[in-house]
């Protein structure tokens, strides 16, 4: 018999639910803006070229990285500067170095405390690996450049961009056959194939409660692409909706790989690092992913035009191009948050509670656009509500577990680094 998940092993952390409830609601609003601006981009603007779209969504990615520790180094620089001309800086026993010196020293260490945790991600990966930087990270920025640590991540953010891009490439061709509450309905069955996943991937343990919150769920996703009757203007308008869902129905599925392996590749080991680490962390990560979408996609498309098979068609008015970028940026808002979620709890608690984005796009067709909300999309709108509530239920000693105090470097930033348990400090072994 399975235990109450709310008889946690740890004490109960309000920063850990803090961290999760944000990046929730941020996950949810930004992919139901991504999903309408491409719906309204396809349909409305009738733009033609779904593999541009992609291109310019997942390589920008890359630019999350700098825009965080540039961003994180600039308000510690003016907090130092400021306590400096309050002249408490003394106080705290930090020495003012001047702008460009705080600055610079805020963004290496913030590097070096990424290495070491990316020491911890390789190591729970390969039980052989041997620490490669001292308990003050590395000396020169090459030393990092040719870590083993580091040529994982590299591999693993090169698996993740395949798998990625082919299940990203199944949304955005879906989007111009189905709509948007069909597409997002299926794929987001990823849920199910995310738990199919983590039992052999991640060894999770089978549980009926987990089980029966994913098939709920996914009953009213069903209920909700496939209840009632189309009308005679849907019929019209998405006269290829049945070959768009499923298609989307392979890029779930795929989309459910990618969350087990970035949670098994590229996530350090759980219960070590603080929930704002881990969070930051899928940050690095996400860049990683993006520079390898853009190498990627740049050559096959390049290949693929070269060959005639491929043809890039830019946006001819100034609103497409507007709904483009905004829907961008969207994206790199949901996988910014949906990565950090899943980082701080589980692939199949994170697909499950972006099951949630079906009410939303389905009420916001509704509202916007005039498509139908029948009562049996209601019913299946609550079947999903159902089964994100039984999955919170089963999964709430992992969402509330005691967050881990980091041991913070004499740093300029936020950033900090742990050593495992049982370690000596500066040491990265596996127990």
């Amino acid at each position: 018999m399975e235990g109450s998940p709310f008889q946690s092993h740890g004490s109960f952390s309000t920063v850990k639910i803090g961290f999760v409830v944000v990046l929730f609601i941020l996950s949810l609003a930004s992919f139901v803006l991504q999903t309408e601006l491409t719906s309204i981009l396809f349909i409305k603007y009738e733009y033609d070229d779904p593999f541009f779209v992609m291109l310019l969504t997942h390589s920008c990615w890359w630019l999350l990285w700098p825009i965080q520790f540039v961003s994180v180094a600039l308000f510690k620089t003016l907090k130092r500067y400021r306590l400096h001309k309050k002249g408490q800086d003394v106080l705290r026993g930090k020495r003012w170095k001047g702008l460009r010196r705080a600055f610079t020293s805020s963004v290496k260490t913030q590097h070096r405390n990424f290495a070491h945790t990316a020491e911890l991600t390789a190591a729970n990966n390969h039980p052989e690996y041997v620490n490669e930087f001292s308990d003050r990270g590395f000396r020169r920025y090459t030393d990092f450049l040719h870590s083993n640590a580091l040529h994982h991540l590299l591999k693993s953010a090169l698996l993740l961009c395949l798998v990625l891009n082919v299940a990203g490439a199944t949304w955005f061709v879906a989007m111009k056959l189905s709509t948007g509450a069909d597409v997002t309905a299926i794929y987001n069955c990823s849920a199910f194939a995310a738990y199919c996943f983590s039992i052999p991937i991640l060894h999770d343990s089978f549980s009926w409660v987990k089980m029966s919150s994913v098939l709920t769920a996914i009953s009213g996703v069903m209920i909700v692409a496939y209840g009632g009757q189309q009308t005679r203007d849907e019929t019209r308008e998405y006269p290829h909706r049945f070959a768009g869902n499923v298609i989307i129905l392979v890029g779930a599925i795929l989309y459910g790989l990618y969350e087990v392996l970035y949670k098994r590749k590229c996530c350090p080991p759980s219960g070590i690092v603080s929930a704002r680490r881990e969070a930051t962390f899928s940050n690095f990560t996400m860049g990683l992913v993006g520079i390898n979408s853009c190498i990627l996609l740049c050559t096959c498309l390049f290949f693929a035009h070269l060959f005639g098979f491929y043809s890039v068609k830019l946006p001819t008015t100034t609103k497409a191009w507007w709904l483009i970028w905004t829907s961008v940026f969207s994206n790199a808002v949901f996988s910014l948050s949906f990565l950090g979620l899943m980082s701080l709890t589980s692939p199949v608690f994170s697909s499950v509670s972006s099951l949630l984005t079906i009410l939303l796009v389905g009420f916001s067709e509704w509202w916007f656009r005039g498509i139908a909300l029948g009562w049996y999309k209601i019913f299946g709108y609550c079947l999903v509500m159902v089964g994100f509530a039984l999955l919170t239920y089963a999964s709430w000693s992992e969402i509330s577990e005691e967050d881990t105090d980091d041991q913070l470097l004499d740093t300029d930033t936020e950033s900090s680094y742990s050593t495992l348990p049982g370690t000596e400090s500066g040491g990265f072994g596996i127990q």
